[in-house]
């Protein structure tokens, strides 16, 4: 038998085995967006010959082609911009500075821009000379050729729907990618090895049942950019952009001397090609969009097998996603390793047989990463409970030594032959007192430079009483004008929300990572339970107390920040509902639920060894209290941070 290889010899980096499957999963997502390029590609084309319109090749193939790039700059796009996990922040307006004013955002116009461009040279490449699509139009036959503002038009119209899509893919964070925050199963629900992985829908079959929805939100689009992008163009830059445009081409055309738009006649009929040429294109954008979003999305699976099982030393690999730097591939492993965990025996007995790593044996360092996700959970709603509260790890974390700088010589030293002036006595008799209290009112009026001192002193106190009075002046204004604000109707986007707030702190930021602290706490609970049965060796059960500790204090610690915080008047939202429903937070209860399952299935397997593992009557029993589903956290005390 042919020695075994040493743990960490086969170790790649896990983005190795995540970026090949991203890249199958992005050519089958092409597939079908080529398939959406031909048919718009055949609806471009002439229908005067039928026979040459259908033909996968000849113009409607070169059209295709030509399609497929502003499809494939959107992919483009959505690859370098893809993160994992909602937005986090605390109010709407905070959302627009944070994420309006930054280079992605001009990135994603220059990229919805060229594929409009692109897309709207395509359309005229197709068109005849009925449309009047040309550059220049014939005027008499004395005079010289002019410039057609229809196509001027036209790129104009595009550019503006380019501006509108971009404001869709911001407003509702296309570049986000929710990967399932999966739930640990009730106890006794065992996996064999014939149990399949439960899969959602296909992506295909979900894209033919969007592509009628997708159809009218580009409709509703495109109608509203006709409007207002033709309502502006006149009313606005229309003459400015017509004055560069004939600028520029005479460089290249003679033209007629007059620098005047020549008219949109006939108007109708070009409008009614950009709806519908509209409508097209951010179908196509919609379509290209969803497509990543349900491919990327997929099971980190190839072959029904983990990704990383084709790793010479798959745990080994995963362990290098749990610590990776980068969110989006820490969130793929960790969702990984949830479904190895929990539908893949064979794969889960091998986290407890690998004793043998550097750092320490594989069970070891897979429950650290999950409970540090937990820990991180714990520190938040320790600060959203007290403000001045330290985590652990970061009072815990060494201080550097400040080092010791010797002060130089500066002067010479002191000669013997001279007395040293010491300071005097202090006063110890009542009379010593008196007298050391009368000589000092005397010094300070005794001479004009002590009276001018005094008199600074008074000028310094009444300066200070002035500064605090203008503060608070000034506070007070603050508040008032921060007052006015929330109660007009722009105080909308800078209201306080109490979900906003309860998802800031125990969701995380600037994206919430409940899809990582579900899939962390999954991934612990399954381990705890099946080690019962798979842990040969025996050593998991030492990390079972620690597991039950964090549950326990996770719950209680959301139990308690959920108990003090308030409604604020500005959160119309969440006035409006019903006093019992205002501090459901469906993503916060999902976090909760989480940790009560899988704490009540740690319990389940391990409550009759607790005690000889060192944990008190009083833990198991405050962990049996945090197990209740039905707990209101408005009856429940916050406890002080410590």
């Amino acid at each position: 038998m042919a020695a075994r290889a040493p743990l960490g010899t086969g170790t790649r980096p896990y983005r190795d085995y995540l970026t090949p499957s991203l890249h199958t999963r992005f050519i089958r997502a092409s597939r079908y967006t080529i398939l959406l390029c031909y048919a718009i590609a055949c609806w471009m084309g002439e229908w005067n010959s039928l026979l040459w319109l259908w033909l996968p090749f000849g113009p409607t193939g070169i059209r295709t082609l030509l399609l497929f790039i502003p499809a494939l700059t959107i992919y483009l796009l959505r690859i370098a911009q893809w993160h994992v996990g909602q937005r986090q922040t605390l109010t709407r307006a905070e959302t627009f500075q944070k994420y309006f004013f930054r280079k992605n955002t001009l990135l994603t116009l220059a990229f919805y821009a060229f594929s409009a461009w692109l897309y709207n040279e395509v359309y005229t490449w197709s068109r005849t000379e009925k449309d009047k699509l040309n550059f220049t139009e014939l005027g008499r036959a004395h005079e010289r050729l002019k410039l057609n503002e229809r196509p001027l038009y036209l790129r104009f119209l595009f550019f503006i729907l380019a501006v509108a899509q971009t404001g869709v893919h911001l407003w509702k964070d296309y570049d986000r990618i929710d990967v399932p925050a999966m739930q640990p199963k009730k106890l006794g629900e065992g996996v064999t090895a014939e149990t399949p992985v439960k899969r959602g829908p296909k992506p295909r079959m979900v894209l033919v049942k969007q592509l009628q929805p997708m159809f009218l939100t580009s409709a509703s689009l495109a109608l509203l950019v006709t409007v207002a992008g033709s309502t502006f163009y006149f009313v606005g830059p229309r003459h400015l952009i017509w004055e560069y445009y004939y600028s520029f081409s005479r460089y290249f055309i003679s033209l007629s001397k007059t620098s005047k738009p020549t008219g949109l006649a006939p108007f109708a009929p070009l409008v009614a090609k950009f709806v519908m040429e509209g409508t097209l294109l951010v179908l196509l954008w919609e379509f290209v969009n969803k497509a990543f979003d349900l491919y990327i999305a997929q099971e980190p699976l190839k072959n029904d097998k983990p990704i990383t099982s084709d790793s010479k030393d798959p745990n080994g690999t995963l362990l290098n996603g749990l610590k990776s730097n980068k969110e989006a591939n820490k969130a793929m492993a960790f969702w990984e390793l949830a479904l190895i965990t929990d539908a893949f025996p064979d794969r889960r007995k091998t986290i407890y047989a690998e004793m043998e790593r550097k750092r320490a044996p594989t069970f070891q360092q897979i429950a650290d990463f999950c409970l540090a996700e937990i820990n991180l959970l714990i520190d938040r709603l320790n600060v959203g409970l007290d403000p001045t509260y330290q985590s652990t790890a970061a009072s815990s974390a060494p201080q550097p030594t400040p080092s010791v700088n010797l002060v130089p010589q500066i002067s010479q030293p002191l000669k013997d032959d001279k007395p040293v002036v010491a300071l005097p006595p202090k006063p110890s008799t009542k009379w010593e007192h008196f007298e050391a209290t009368t000589s000092s009112i005397a010094k300070m009026h005794s001479s004009p430079g002590n009276s001018q001192q005094a008199y600074g002193r008074e000028a310094i106190n009444k300066g200070l009483k002035k500064a605090q009075e203008g503060a608070q002046q000034a506070e007070s204004v603050a508040s008032t004008a921060s007052t006015k604000i929330l109660s007009s109707p722009f105080g909308y986007v800078f209201s306080h929300s109490l979900p906003r707030r309860a998802k800031l702190v125990v969701l995380g930021a600037p994206y919430s990572r409940v899809s990582l602290i579900c899939n962390a706490i999954t991934s612990l609970t399954n381990l705890a339970v099946f080690s019962i049965a798979e842990d040969a060796i025996g050593r998991f059960h030492e990390s079972v107390p620690a597991i039950i500790r964090s549950f326990t204090a996770a719950i209680n610690k959301i139990d308690a920040y959920m108990a003090i915080l308030e409604v604020h008047w500005s959160d119309k939202d969440t006035l409006a509902k019903p006093e019992a429903e205002r501090k459901k937070v469906p993503e916060v209860d999902q976090v909760k639920k989480c940790l009560q399952k899988g704490l009540q299935n740690v319990l389940g397997s391990f409550e009759k060894y607790l005690g000889g593992m060192g944990m008190s009557m009083l833990e198991i029993s405050d962990a049996k209290k945090a197990t209740a589903i039905a707990k209101q956290p408005e009856m429940i005390q916050a406890p002080t941070a410590r």
